[in-house]
């Protein structure tokens, strides 16, 4: 479990930082479209990092199971 600590670390952090990035591009003053677009784009950015951390914890989970099995 503790293998799991710091990938949940790093994917709150950049979640965190696309946030604030979306954040600051809302409230800029822009056109609606680059506004929409920008949206769009840090949605789907954080939605890539949330599967690639559950990836990574099936993997965590995998290697359990191997190292077991090797005993």
């Amino acid at each position: 479990m503790k293998k799991l600590i710091v990938p949940l670390i790093f994917a709150l952090l950049f979640i965190a930082i696309t946030v604030m990035y979306a954040i600051t591009i809302l409230i800029a003053p822009v056109t609606l479209f680059i506004k929409i677009s920008f949206g769009i784009l840090i949605g789907i950015i954080a939605i890539t990092m949330v599967y690639i951390f559950v990836q990574r914890v099936k993997e965590f989970k995998e290697e359990e199971k191997d190292d077991l099995s090797k005993y």
